[in-house]
């Protein structure tokens, strides 16, 4: 009994000085949007932040999306506290904020280093994030997915915003190469082996253009039309490449043939597989499981998580699963603004839903 009273008066005492900082911190914080000139603060917030990607920098949205905004809330010194990036695009007459091509994770960002337990976080990851939903305005539909890393997003549920659950697979970054093989399954141990035995090997950076034209193969084989450009993948490359956050790895026969190439990137804690492609002519040397396996191989030692950018489409995703990745909630946000708006979000959820159970083949 004396700890219970001990506890209800500690609570008692802590609770007023906490209303009165949650209450301040409130009251200063504003809303505005960002002008070019300082999208280096912003970027450097993308760093900061643990919600952050490579897709929230601001150099890999201007050359994704047609007209960027980016949202943001400041305190009363007018420092960054956080944000949301806001791909505009115009289509049809609609006023679209949706995820651009080859982005596939987005939504709000937070600095939390001042935040000292788990309470504050909640708090003002909650509160921020109210504030932001509410300031992002004029739109037809919005439309992102916020990633494995993203915050809490109760804020965007009371303003209004849907949030639906999906999921990606993911290594973390504490797994070992080790454990990934011993939980790999066997069907995928064997293809590495015969890649290994018929002697393909992995180059690094090399030609931009073969990993260009494998996935042009592929999608044509697979009668999927791509929703970017191939100018679209190289200016991402130069762009991720030039700041040390993008490789290629590229399968060769012995006699020196591309067999699959594929496309990472990276922020500072996470790999990304972004863009892959395979020469069906050459699928039984098993070259799209070696560059795969050698991306991660890169990743987890160098401290990095490695994310698969998972698919819901059966084919693939039974592909990603035998791996032995972790499967990781991410999070749909989405919100009509009009009624053109809600038609659109339904007839692209009615588009997934088919895709979802759709096969897909998978570079076997």
């Amino acid at each position: 009994m004396a700890v219970a009273q001990t506890l209800s008066r500690n609570q008692s005492e802590i609770r007023p000085s906490r209303q009165r900082s949650t209450t301040s911190r409130r009251a200063e914080v504003r809303c505005e949007l960002l002008r070019p000139r300082e999208y280096a603060q912003w970027d450097a917030l993308v760093d900061l932040s643990p919600h952050g990607t490579v897709f929230h920098y601001s150099w890999w949205l201007e050359i994704t999306t047609d007209r960027l905004e980016i949202l943001v809330i400041r305190d009363g010194n007018g420092l960054l506290l956080g944000g949301i990036p806001l791909p505009r695009v115009r289509r049809s007459g609609l006023d679209l904020v949706h995820s651009p091509p080859l982005t596939p994770y987005l939504g709000p960002i937070f600095d939390l280093s001042g935040a000292t337990n788990t309470c504050d976080r909640l708090y003002l990851m909650r509160s921020w994030g109210e504030v932001l939903a509410r300031g992002i305005e004029s739109f037809d539909s919005f439309r992102c997915i916020a990633g494995a890393s993203a915050p809490d997003l109760q804020g965007f549920l009371w303003a209004g915003y849907r949030v639906q659950l999906a999921y990606t697979f993911r290594f973390p970054a504490l797994f070992s190469v080790e454990c990934v093989g011993a939980g790999m399954t066997r069907t995928h141990i064997q293809k590495l082996t015969k890649a290994e035995r018929l002697g393909v090997t992995v180059t690094y950076d090399q030609d931009l253009a073969v990993l260009v034209a494998l996935n042009k193969m592929t999608l044509e084989r697979q009668g999927i039309i791509p929703g970017y450009s191939s100018d679209l993948v190289r200016d991402l490359w130069t762009a991720a490449h030039a700041r040390g956050r993008a490789h290629i790895y590229v399968a060769q026969t012995q006699e020196g043939v591309p067999a699959a190439a594929l496309l990472t990137v990276s922020d500072n804690r996470t790999v990304y597989q972004i863009v892959s492609g395979l020469n069906w002519d050459l699928r039984d040397a098993q070259g799209g499981y070696l560059v795969l396996w050698r991306a991660i191989q890169d990743a987890l030692p160098a401290g990095y998580a490695f994310d698969f950018e998972g698919s819901a489409l059966r084919g693939v995703e039974t592909y990603y699963r035998r791996w032995g990745p972790i499967a990781f909630p991410v999070w749909r946000i989405e919100k009509s603004g009009t009624w053109r708006g809600a038609l659109l979000q339904f007839l692209i959820r009615r588009r997934d839903a088919a895709a979802m159970n759709d096969a897909a083949p998978n570079p076997s």
